[in-house]
């Protein structure tokens, strides 16, 4: 009976509170001697016993989740914010710059169509996989539209050619200029490359 008096009694952390004990976890160290003493010195409204039984609930929580028991929250699927009602205030990607776009290429030639998320990580470590296989996208669009002549420039205009054991970029914005590539160190694991015209 008085166990279960006492835990009747227990009050309930404040979003401050949880804040601090959060903060004073990864302040002290778990080998730290008097660890539970030190935290509960940093809420005032709390006892020693406290922090222990807090702490005991984290644990087990983060178990839980962990495991998969704990159900993912169904949120609401419109945006509440007044700010973002309107597309119009959607922040507007970043244009690949060139360099960020061969190493796609290479990416590309490395990983295959498809595994944006290790192209992503190991090539164009600036650009998420969604980033990448939006990129993908246009560039496979452009590379089917014939007559290059008669359009704008573009970053996607670069198209990669292995010949041999040297890879070739082919530019038909500079009027077929050849870029060759040669290995002048390592990046990620991967050849980082140098570029030459030709």
């Amino acid at each position: 009976m008085c166990v279960k008096n006492m835990m009747s009694m227990k009050s309930r952390w404040t979003n401050e509170e949880n804040r601090t004990f959060e903060s004073a976890l990864a302040l002290f160290e778990e080998e730290s001697p008097e660890r539970w003493f030190k935290i509960a010195a940093m809420i005032p409204t709390k006892s020693v016993y406290d922090v222990i039984d807090q702490y005991t609930q984290l644990v087990s929580d983060v178990s839980d989740i962990e495991a998969g028991l704990v159900p993912i929250p169904a949120y609401l699927s419109f945006n509440l914010s007044p700010n973002r009602s309107s597309p119009s205030h959607r922040k507007k990607g970043l244009p690949w710059t060139e360099s960020e776009h061969r190493r796609f290429l290479l990416g590309l030639e490395k990983h295959g169509k498809g595994d944006w998320k290790n192209i992503s990580r190991n090539f164009v470590v600036s650009k998420t996989p969604t980033q990448v296989a939006s990129h993908a996208q246009k560039y496979y669009m452009r590379q089917l539209n014939g007559d290059k002549d008669k359009r704008r420039p573009s970053i996607h205009d670069i198209s990669i050619h292995l010949t041999g054991d040297s890879q070739c970029f082919h530019d038909y914005n500079n009027q077929g200029d050849l870029m060759m590539l040669f290995d002048s160190g390592y990046s990620h694991g991967y050849p980082y490359t140098d570029s030459l015209y030709i």
